[in-house]
């Protein structure tokens, strides 16, 4: 028998308040005294939540990107602790792109293959070789 929900519908108002100063879905996960896999099911198993949920990460991105301009304009404060934010909260619009380029040169033989074409072109057997 599955235990009752502790899910409140004043959840979908309070995580979009909770994150719009930075914090992080498991932030108010810990606030309201559940795991944050209980927020995912909630989301799943609520549209509204859901809903308030990508308001509430919006919020959240647009605290951190507040924070990175004053920053920038101002100075002082952690810019490692802005980046992570960012990338983090806002990893839609903020992240790093990382270009790979590989060039690779690739000469080997394949035994077996070799030895196969050799026994068809010459129709002699591995034992016939001299």
């Amino acid at each position: 028998m599955a235990r009752p929900t502790k899910f409140q519908p004043s959840y979908c108002d309070q995580v979009i308040e909770h994150m719009t100063e930075g914090a992080s879905l498991t932030s108010f996960a810990a606030e309201i005294g559940v795991a944050r896999s209980t927020i995912n099911e909630w989301m799943e198993a609520h549209p509204d939540f859901a809903h308030s949920v990508r308001i509430a990460k919006a919020k959240c991105a647009a605290w951190w990107e507040k924070r990175g301009r004053e920053l920038a304009v101002a100075g002082g404060g952690n810019p490692a602790l802005v980046m992570f934010g960012l990338k983090n909260m806002g990893a839609d619009d903020w992240h790093e792109t990382q270009r790979v380029e590989q060039k690779t040169t690739l000469e080997a033989v394949d035994p077996l293959s070799a030895l196969l074409t050799q026994i068809a072109e010459g129709g002699r057997r591995i034992t016939d070789r001299a």
